[in-house]
C-alpha cells in the first residue's frame, strides 16, 4: 500500500520554529517528527511514500533523499500555495494510480507504538470504504469530535466544537482512503472535511481505535511533551563504545546516548533523555530528566538543564540553567543564562504569535523558546514564556570594553 504524508504547511503557531523548518523537521529523542513517520510507516510494510511539501522543502528533500536509508522509496510532490488538505491530497492522484486504497498521514502527529499496522490490518478485515484512526485527545484543543456506533462505524462529525469537548474521540490523523475520494474532492472544492462527513453520511467510514499516546504538535510548548512521548516508552539504556565518560559520572534511569559524545568529570545524568552524536559535556553538569540534547551541542562547565530540547549544534554557556525549554539549531548561549521557569497560571503567551489574547499553557513550568541561529550573551535571566526569533542578537548584559573604560575615566 502506498501512503500520503503532509507536510508542506507552515504554521504560526509553531513560531519561532516553524519560521526556519517544517513543522515536521522538529528534533528531539533522536529523530525527526518526520523521520518517526516514516520509520513507523515502513515497520508497517509501507514501502512507497509521497510526501507532499512546500515550505522549507529543501530541508526534507536533504535529509530524505529517496529514502534509502529507511528501506522505503520516498517521493515528493510540490503543493505551489498552502490551500489546505483538501488540496495538498488532490495533487496526488497521480501518485496513487489505479491503486483501490492507500494511506494518508498528517505529518504533525506523533503517536508512540505503532499506529499504522492496526490501521492496514482492520481494512483486511472489514467491508469499509474507508478508515480513520481515532484516539484520545492529549490537551484541550479545537479538534474535531467523533462519535461512533457500536460496531465502530463513525456515525458524527463534529468539527472544531466551541467550548469544552464533547466525545471522547478525534481524529488522529492517519486514514485509509479509497480512491475514489479524488472525485469527491475535484467535485466539492477539495474540501476534506466535506469528504470525511460525505463517507460519514454513506455509512463509509469506520473506526481504527488507537489508545496510546497522541500528540498534535501545534504549539513550541508541545515539543517538550512530544519528547516526553517518544522517550516513555524506553526501557534500556544505550551507550555506544565511542562515548568517552570521564571519571565520577553519574547515570541513572534509562539514557540514549549516541557515538562519539564526551562527558567531564563530576556529571551527573538522570534518564529519560538523550544526547546525540558528538555532544561535549563539561564538567559538573546536572542533564535532568526529559532532555534532549541534539547533535555537536557544547554544554558548558557546571550547567543544569531539565526538561528541554535542544534541536542541535547549540553552545550553553557555562554555570546556566535551562529549564522546560525549547533551544532551536545553532543557537548560542552565553555563560551564566537562567531561564526562569516558574509560570503562574495567570501568565499567558502573546509574544508574535498574532494571538489577540495571551494563550494559557495551563503549566506551572515554562522556560523559553528560541529560534534557530540566535545569539543570546552572557548573563542574562529569560522571563517564562519568553519567544526569541530566529536570527536574533542580544548582547551581554554587561559589557565591558575599551570605550566603556575610557568614558569612565572621563567622569
Amino acid at each position: 500500500m502506498k501512503a500520503i504524508v503532509l507536510a508542506a504547511a507552515k504554521s504560526i503557531k509553531l513560531s519561532p520554529f516553524s519560521d526556519t523548518r517544517p513543522k515536521s523537521m522538529m528534533f528531539f529523542s533522536g529523530r525527526y517528527i518526520l523521520e518517526s513517520i516514516l520509520i513507523q510507516l515502513s515497520e508497517a510494510g509501507v514501502t512507497e511514500v509521497w510526501i507532499v511539501v512546500n515550505h522549507k522543502k529543501e530541508m526534507i528533500q536533504k535529509f530524505f533523499q529517496y529514502g534509502k536509508s529507511l528501506g522505503l522509496k520516498l517521493n515528493y510532490i510540490f503543493q505551489p500555495e498552502e490551500l489546505g488538505i483538501g488540496q495538498a491530497l488532490s495533487l496526488c492522484e497521480d501518485a496513487i494510480g489505479d491503486d483501490k486504497n492507500f494511506l494518508l498521514v498528517y505529518g504533525d502527529a506523533l503517536m508512540s507504538g505503532n499506529p499504522f499496522i492496526p490501521l492496514i490490518e482492520r481494512l483486511e478485515l472489514t467491508e469499509a470504504k474507508s478508515l480513520a484512526t481515532i484516539t484520545h485527545p492529549s490537551s484541550e484543543g479545537y479538534y474535531g469530535n467523533i462519535y461512533l456506533s457500536h460496531n465502530m462505524e463513525i456515525t458524527k462529525l463534529l468539527e472544531k466544537p466551541s467550548g469544552s469537548r464533547i466525545s471522547n474521540y478525534i481524529f488522529g490523523g492517519s486514514f485509509v482512503l479509497s480512491h475514489d475520494c479524488f472525485k469527491f474532492l475535484k467535485d466539492n472544492d477539495n474540501d476534506i472535511v466535506s469528504l470525511y462527513q460525505n463517507l460519514i453520511k454513506n455509512k463509509e467510514l469506520e473506526a481504527s481505535l488507537w489508545e496510546d499516546n497522541w500528540i498534535d504538535i501545534s504549539r513550541p510548548w508541545y515539543i517538550l511533551a512530544a519528547n516526553q512521548l517518544m522517550t516513555e516508552p524506553w526501557d534500556c539504556s544505550i551507550i555506544p563504545q565511542t562515548v568517552e565518560m570521564d571519571s565520577n559520572v553519574q547515570i541513572s534511569g534509562v539514557v540514549h546516548i549516541a557515538k562519539n559524545a564526551k562527558i567531564g568529570s563530576g556529571t551527573k545524568i538522570v534518564g529519560p533523555c538523550y544526547i546525540g552524536e558528538n555532544v561535549f559535556i563539561g564538567n559538573n553538569t546536572l542533564i535532568r530528566e526529559n532532555t534532549s540534547i541534539g547533535p555537536n551541542s557544547i554544554i558548558g562547565y557546571g550547567t543544569e538543564i531539565k526538561n528541554s530540547v535542544l534541536f542541535g549544534n547549540d553552545i550553553i554557556g557555562r554555570l546556566s540553567y535551562i529549564g522546560d525549554s525549547v533551544i532551536g539549531e545553532n543557537v548560542n548561549l552565553g555563560s551564566g543564562i537562567v531561564t526562569v521557569n516558574y509560570n503562574p497560571k495567570n501568565i499567558g503567551i502573546s509574544c508574535h504569535l498574532n494571538e489577540s489574547e495571551p494563550i494559557n499553557t495551563d503549566l506551572n513550568k515554562l522556560g523559553v523558546f528560541i529560534g534557530d541561529n540566535s545569539i543570546i550573551g552572557s548573563g542574562h535571566k529569560i522571563a517564562p514564556g519568553t519567544m526569541i526569533p530566529p536570527n536574533f542578537t542580544i548582547a551581554d548584559n554587561v559589557s565591558i570594553d575599551q570605550s566603556f573604560i575610557e568614558s569612565k575615566q572621563k567622569k
